[in-house]
């Protein structure tokens, strides 16, 4: 039912700004929310009836919708959720924030980059010592954080990238083990084009532009343990195209996957949409997407969910040794700006605590997502496929993306497109690449620039 594709995959399009993408989705601007009375917590001295409103991205799924409104019914707290249209959710959002206007409540992408446009030492209250912080694992060594501070408050699991991949296809090939690094991928490519004419080995979607920055950027993925290179990128003690730097080497085995024949013909103009149906229907071998896009293969499979479960598969893949990368998600991520009334910066308050505390539990058994909270159950009928990218992120190593920290890569994906149609060599794009990241540094005025 492409009507269904088209809803589900305009829902989940979103991919964290530090690979510079704009989602797509709804374009509901509407305010949202309904009210009820109750106790507020005495621990932040929120009192029932202050009104505080949340900027918020209108592709929020229903459990999180329910959460604010649950948030109301147990606090008394009238919360107004105001909608940023997740179609150029990031350009609506730093405008509005740029005119001098602030919610009480920002949900707002958790990366560093991103956080650093909101100058989160003049704007954002700092939550460093509220409790969910200490019982998220190491989550906010990479995330919300700035200068050991942390900002914000993540109830969303991240968005885990790799490859998902037809099982009967890999099965007629004869490839009984996915591969891991890009010698192994290229190889995989050539013995499915070899074994299973008609199929195309990995499909591509330059048409909706960011999905073939996934690809590179899971082939660089093993070279950012603990965010290392990231940190030396951003700081100006590495660059992208320093000689046999991970971004070329990625970009030269993207190239070399090209002159093979691995993509798609139309691999510049296809949509995501295409590439996600091709792969449900056993038209496509691979597709490196995220992990949020699993709706979106429910979706192509006519809502069955069980088909999914049996037919598609995921594995992580590292220039050479597999990795599983992640980036923080926006979707459920929270900040506090600063707004010097007393009442509402404690009722903002309570929202953090309520959202991360006692309505954490329900969010998560309604949304049927992994927690990032400790001591919270993981809930039932979460799908297979589901689990294989958990268990692949459990697994590790997982590293976050290169560019989440990295400022100035957002044209990297218009040159992943020139690079499909021959427009360009690797070692451009990693020339070009890093002189946006030194052009954005210093007008950041990033330590080390």
């Amino acid at each position: 039912m492409r009507w269904m594709l088209r809803a589900v995959i305009t829902a989940v399009l979103l991919v964290a700004a530090a690979f510079a993408v704009t989602a797509c989705g709804s374009s509901d601007d509407s305010s949202e929310g309904s009210s009820t009375s109750s106790s507020a917590s005495a621990t932040t001295g929120a009192k029932p009836g202050t009104k505080i409103t949340l900027w918020h991205n209108s592709a929020d799924p229903p459990a999180l919708r329910q959460l604010y409104k649950d948030f109301e019914a147990d606090t008394g707290i009238k919360l107004e959720a105001i909608a940023n249209p997740s179609a150029g959710f990031e350009d609506t959002t730093l405008t509005r924030w740029a005119s001098g206007s602030r919610p009480d409540v920002l949900e707002y992408h958790p990366t560093v980059t991103n956080l650093l446009a909101l100058n989160p030492r003049a704007n954002l209250r700092d939550l460093s010592g509220e409790a969910y912080i200490a019982k998220s694992g190491d989550l906010y060594r990479s995330a919300a954080t700035v200068d050991g501070k942390t900002y914000g408050a993540v109830i969303g699991f991240p968005q885990v990238f790799g490859i998902f991949y037809n099982k009967d296809v890999f099965a007629r090939a004869g490839i009984d083990t996915p591969p891991t690094n890009a010698a192994e991928l290229i190889e995989a490519c050539r013995t499915i084009l070899a074994r299973t004419p008609g199929v195309v080995p990995i499909a591509e979607s330059g048409g909706s532009q960011w999905p073939v920055q996934v690809l590179p950027t899971l082939l660089m993925g093993d070279a950012n343990p603990d965010n290392t290179w990231g940190q030396e990128l951003r700081s100006n003690r590495a660059h992208l195209d320093d000689d046999g730097s991970p971004f070329t080497r990625a970009m030269e085995t993207y190239k070399q996957l090209r002159d093979d024949g691995c993509f798609n013909r139309d691999a510049a103009s296809a949509t995501v949409e295409n590439s996600v149906r091709g792969l449900v229907e056993g038209r496509v071998a691979m597709v490196a997407l995220h992990s949020d896009m699993i709706a979106a293969m429910v979706a192509a499979a006519g809502g069955d969910a069980a088909k999914v479960d049996g037919s598609i598969g995921f594995f992580a893949v590292g220039g050479e040794s597999p990795a599983a990368t992640y980036i923080p998600s926006p979707i459920g991520s929270y900040y506090l700006p600063r707004t010097g009334d007393a009442d509402r910066e404690a009722a903002a308050l309570e929202f953090i605590r309520y959202v991360t505390g006692r309505g954490y539990g329900r969010y998560i058994a309604s949304a049927r997502a992994f927690p990032v909270i400790e001591g919270t159950p993981e809930p039932e009928g979460v799908s297979a496929l589901a689990r294989e990218v958990k268990a692949s992120y459990d697994r590790g190593p997982a590293n976050i993306a290169y560019a989440a920290d990295v400022p100035g890569v957002g044209g990297v994906m218009v040159l992943i497109n020139k690079l499909l149609i021959g427009q360009v060599e690797p070692e451009q794009i990693s020339e070009q690449t890093q002189k946006a990241v030194e052009q954005a540094a210093k007008a950041a005025k990033l330590e080390g620039w």
